[in-house]
């Protein structure tokens, strides 16, 4: 007697400011799970920027792919996976990698791992567009580099002449801040931060912020 694996389904949905109806578009990604006989294991719906692809929620995502907790991930549309075609193709690429297939139901895209013909072209033609993508970028931002340069600007970021106050560096030391996460939120050098809380422990003040 055979017994039916449990294919299990995490539906991810990125609500956008454009979205209508978004209580229609998750009842669609579930009755989408449901038609093709999966178990929705995993659930997650959250509002954020498609500019950042560090979002939580997608995070969760991977990592129970990586754990091996789910099969399938099933998306709305593409671009609810991936903020551009390069962190698109790397999401997908780390579900292929363990073996979980993603679908993108209002566009019928289904890339199966290590799948059949139409999964590989799309993953040929996302690895193609991410590769223009990444050498538009390369080119813009050798551009910005080279404008910059020609008008006498310094790269990198900015550090402030002024001294940082000694009793704000003295604070931030003593909640557990490092010295580089200090001089980056003050806008000094690490070494500026140090002499400011030096000079007031040779004063007679906070000698454990100094060390």
């Amino acid at each position: 007697m055979s017994v039916t694996k449990m294919i299990r389904a995490a539906i991810y949905h990125r609500v956008s400011t454009l979205d209508q109806d978004q209580a229609g578009a998750r009842d669609e990604l579930r009755a989408a799970a449901a038609a093709r006989g999966m178990t929705v294991a995993l659930e997650i719906e959250e509002t954020g920027s498609g500019a950042r692809n560090d979002r939580p929620g997608l995070a969760k995502i991977l990592d129970a792919a990586r754990r091996n907790k789910i099969d399938v991930v099933i998306v709305w549309k593409l671009d609810r996976f991936g903020r551009s075609a390069l962190d698109l193709l790397a999401n997908i690429q780390i579900l292929e990698d363990q073996g979980v297939r993603f679908i993108a139901i209002t566009q019928g895209l289904d890339v199966k791992p290590n799948g059949d013909a139409m999964s590989k072209l799309i993953l040929t033609v996302l690895s193609g567009v991410a590769t223009f993508e990444r050498e538009l970028i390369r080119e813009r931002t050798r551009l910005a580099l080279t404008k910059a340069k020609a008008a006498g600007k310094l790269l990198g970021r900015r550090v402030s002449r002024d001294a940082p106050q000694p009793h704000v560096v003295a604070a931030l030391r003593s909640a557990g801040r490092s010295w580089s996460s200090i001089a980056h939120q003050l806008a000094c050098t690490s070494s500026a931060a140090r002499r400011a809380v030096t000079r007031v422990a040779g004063k007679g003040g906070d000698a454990q912020a100094a060390k």
